[in-house]
């Protein structure tokens, strides 16, 4: 949605602009690949016997302005058929473009990317397709960014199973994550959250960089991560998923969509399960490589709309999630004690309620939207002799109305009101810890677009806290493209967050250390960004460059304090400063035809204050390299996948007991290279698909430390920087049948 403050100097100028404008056109493009309709970013659309145009956004939406002398707006895209139409009415358009045709065989000129740069949208946006999702085994959604420059996911601990991402050199709890554009994955589900969300259920993924739209809430502060699930009432009827690897894991998944009552009513069923059973300890250490998991996850989605502008959409979630882990003699019902071998248990149940409802106004110029969830979660868990109970029931709402202030669509106003409730219980060993929050908050944000150059777009928002107060929130963007192939963003933006301190570090608890903390802080910080984005026209193939600069400055923050005390691990505000400075540098280009090579290139300037000085941020890496290659022969019947990625060294933390340090241990990790490929091949609705996740088996040493005796003094599974389970080799079946 588009969003900014009002400014009259500004509002002045687009109005001058729009003297010789008569109205802006929208709508959406997508693509009919046999029989399934999908979105279709990057489409070129112009005014006929005109220069002036624009492109399709990542969801394959778009808005160009009309002049009164223009009526016939053409479509065109590389490997599909162009189409020309005649603009007589006020209703968005749906464009659906064929591919070419010859011989009667459908031939793809060029293939689907993938992912997609957004050089439309004023926030930074890169859309991961399901076209890019198929090039790895994409269990669950963690697994999903492995061949993203952006987002890097590694293990939180030796033990546990538990992933984090980093989004701009910060931990994921930076980053708003979000589920169809709810805030979700939060407190209890902060450890695990990514792989509750299977890989076959998800449509696309949005990653925005940087401070993101005050609609969604307060909470991005290095950006927001959403995912879409698949809709019930698109074209795939069915698709079923089977996949197995060679260290014993096999997860089934299926979905299904209905179509009732004329289309117009539709409903998805959505099933998942999984099971690691096989104890493996390939490195010696007498530890589990990967915790023994069991999950069964079932959703159902309902869809109704009437083609007139009102849109009912709901749905209900069940998940059930039981990890093991520990070394590889323990059972879950040996006695807990010292002299019986070292063990984690770890159950999450699940269930949430989605919905959500929409209406467009008959003028087409404004629209209300209501967005609504509610979960509840528990959670049982043991490390070793350390107890963590958990119980949270949460509830949001959030109402938008969108505004057009004008009938060109220059200006457009977003209000409206959001309502956050959380109830969190959590018991540790005997310590008993509650918390209700309860925030409701206002916002509005206004967008100025004079023409497809400029966009101009602000918001601000107010959070009234009942443990901290009020919270006002702005947050900025701008966006300049004067050529087609030149776009130029700006951003800046402040975040709010509460810290859930246990829950976001319980796998802490795997370490002889005490855990000492303050049980409710909360996190405030500024982002600013600067990105550009240029293609090429290299051998009529586009050449894309796509550079950025964020810096994140925070005034409050949780800080881990691993240094200080050799008996206690530290978790306190920040005193002093912090920040984190984050440069990426990504080139794009099909090398040949049908060969796309990915090359990007990240540096991390990460700096915390830690017992008074200004040091950089431990097990975080300085710089990632990324290459991705990606080959389809003709006809998409083979495609073959290949991904490196180069990961910088870093600083370790070193315990000021010198005893309890391995003995020569550098004040370094060193980098490392992972390896990943993937082939496929596509049957008319069926395709088989088979690939190894590092291939290199590397390995890092030492990755549960002390594991001779883990419960006395040395033992630590937390100081982890590098992959801590080796090669997997896999394969996998995927079945699809669309509606005709």
């Amino acid at each position: 949605m588009k969003k900014i403050l009002i400014i009259p100097v500004l509002i002045l100028f687009s109005i001058l602009a729009a003297a010789q404008v008569s109205r802006v056109v929208t709508g959406k493009v997508y693509a009919n690949e046999n029989g399934s309709l999908q979105p279709l970013p990057g489409v070129n659309i112009i005014w006929e016997n005109t220069r002036q145009g624009t492109t399709t956004d990542s969801d394959g939406a778009f808005s160009i302005s009309q002049k009164n002398n223009q009526h016939m707006l053409k479509f065109s895209f590389i490997g599909y058929e162009p189409q020309t139409v005649h603009i007589d009415g006020e209703a968005p358009l749906e464009i659906v473009l064929k591919p070419n045709l010859e011989i009667e065989e459908i031939t793809v000129v060029q293939k689907d990317r993938g992912t997609y740069l957004s050089t439309i949208s004023p926030i930074q946006t890169e859309r991961i397709g399901g076209a890019e999702l198929h090039k790895a085994a994409c269990c669950n959604l963690a697994e999903s960014f492995e061949t993203n420059p952006s987002v890097d996911v590694s293990y939180s601990d030796a033990v546990s199973g538990a992933k984090q991402i980093r989004l701009l050199g910060l931990d994921g709890i930076y980053s708003q994550l979000q589920t169809e554009n709810i805030a979700n994955f939060r407190g209890l589900a902060t450890n695990f959250g990514l792989t509750f969300i299977p890989g076959p259920w998800m449509e696309s993924i949005l990653v925005s960089k940087g401070a993101s739209s005050v609609l969604n809430g307060y909470e991005s502060i290095a950006g927001q991560i959403n995912v879409e699930f698949k809709k019930p009432d698109s074209q795939e009827k069915l698709h079923l998923n089977a996949f197995a690897s060679a260290d014993g894991k096999t997860e089934f998944n299926a979905n299904s969509n209905i179509r009732l009552h004329k289309d117009m009513l539709t409903t998805g069923v959505f099933f998942h399960a999984e099971n690691l059973s096989n104890r493996i300890d390939h490195n010696h250490d007498m530890f589990l490589d990967h915790p023994l998991t069991t999950q069964v996850h079932f959703y159902n989605m309902w869809k109704y709309n009437n083609y007139k502008g009102l849109m009912l959409h709901g749905g209900l979630r069940f998940l059930n999630d039981e990890r093991q882990g520990g070394q590889v003699d323990f059972r879950k019902d040996m006695p807990r004690n010292s002299s019986s071998p070292y063990g984690i248990g770890i159950d999450n149940r699940l269930v949430e309620a989605v919905f959500k409802a929409g209406y467009v106004f008959p003028s087409q110029n404004s629209a209300i939207a209501l967005l609504t969830n509610a979960v509840q979660q528990s959670m049982d868990s043991f490390y070793g002799l350390h107890d963590y109970e958990g119980d949270e029931t949460r509830f949001y709402a959030n109402l938008i109305w969108t505004q057009d202030l004008d009938k060109n669509g220059f200006h457009t106003l977003n209000s409206g009101a959001s309502f956050f409730l959380n109830s969190f219980d959590e018991i540790l060993n005997q310590r008993l810890m509650d918390r209700k929050e309860s925030v409701p908050g206002i916002f509005t944000e206004y967008t100025l677009k004079p023409s497809d150059k400029l966009t101009l777009m602000a918001g601000i928002r107010a959070d009234f806290h009942n443990m901290f107060g009020t919270m006002v929130t702005p947050r900025m963007h701008f966006r300049y493209q004067p050529d087609p192939r030149w776009t130029f963003r700006l951003s800046a933006g402040k975040g709010y967050r509460t810290a859930n301190v246990l829950a976001e570090n319980s796998f802490l608890l795997s370490n002889f250390r005490e855990l000492v903390f303050e049980e409710t802080i909360q996190e405030e910080a500024w982002n600013y960004g600067v990105n550009f984005i240029q293609k090429y026209n290299v051998a009529d193939r586009d050449l894309t460059i796509s550079a950025e600069f964020y810096r994140t400055d925070f005034q409050k923050q949780l800080i881990v304090d691993r240094e200080t005390s050799a008996q206690q691990l530290i978790i306190a505000p920040l005193d002093g400063k912090s920040y984190a400075n984050s440069w990426q540098v990504d080139v794009r280009y099909p090398v040949v035809k049908n060969l796309d090579l990915l090359v990007a290139w990240r540096q991390n300037d990460v700096k915390q204050t830690i017992s008074g000085e200004l040091v950089e941020k431990p097990l975080t890496s300085r710089y990632k390299g990324l290459v991705t290659m990606n080959y389809t022969t003709n006809l998409k019947r083979w495609m073959f996948d290949y991904t490196v990625q180069f990961n910088g060294g870093g600083r370790l933390p070193l315990l000021p007991d010198a005893s309890l340090n391995l003995a020569g241990m550098n004040e370094e990790f060193p980098s490392y290279t992972v390896m990943n490929a993937q082939v496929t091949r596509y049957f008319r609705y069926w395709s088989i698909y088979a690939g190894a996740e590092n291939l290199t088996d590397y390995i890092q040493h030492h990755a549960v430390i002390g594991h001779e005796s883990p419960f006395n003094q040395g033992f630590d599974a937390t100081r982890i920087w590098g992959p801590v389970s080796g090669r997997r080799i896999y394969m996998g079946l995927r079945f699809t049948l669309n509606y005709n």
